[in-house]
């Protein structure tokens, strides 16, 4: 007797779960395809961004939003979060290839200290090797300070993103 009422319940089980599946399924499909539907707007047309379903538009009527503007927040200037994020970005790659140079430029002293060191004829290695120890060097301290200059840079963006107005997050 428990048998069949066990064995009724759990096929019950499965063909309501089954179900539910399937109406997550269809709705998923069904948000996809809002979300991806084309509409025509007097001869433009515009894709919509969001999750509720598509509407026509009547040629000749207004369209309820801009398409050229970009959609979210900007700040007080008008700049959004696109301009601000390649703003930020461009500041970091340049500390990044400041800080490449200058490791690249304390190796080459390095190295130039050591043939130095290594060469016999000593005439020779002070008369060759001094002007490019010292060339180098130069342009080790004009690294360092362009480093420093592209750190200033990054400090400079961040105080304008504060006083416009613009989101902390810009920043990232």
């Amino acid at each position: 007797m428990k048998l069949p009422v066990v064995l009724l319940l759990f096929v019950f089980s499965l063909d309501c779960s089954a179900q539910s599946i399937a109406d997550a399924a269809r709705t998923e499909r069904e948000r996809q395809k809002a979300m991806h539907s084309v509409i025509t707007v007097t001869g433009v047309a515009a894709t919509v961004a969001s999750g509720t379903a598509a509407t026509q538009t009547a040629p000749g009527a207004a369209p309820a939003a801009s398409i050229g503007t970009a959609p979210g927040p900007t700040d007080n200037k008008g700049r959004d979060e696109k301009y601000w994020r390649a703003a930020f970005q461009k500041a970091r790659d340049d500390i990044k290839h400041s800080d490449e140079k200058i490791q690249l430029l304390d190796l080459k002293i390095k190295d130039l200290n050591t043939q130095l060191l290594r060469q016999s004829d000593l005439y020779n290695r002070e008369n060759r090797l001094g002007p490019q120890i010292t060339e180098t060097q130069k342009q080790l301290d004009d690294a360092r300070k362009e480093a420093e200059q592209a750190r200033q840079n990054v400090t400079d963006l961040e105080d304008d993103l504060r006083k416009s107005g613009g989101l902390p997050g810009w920043s990232r």
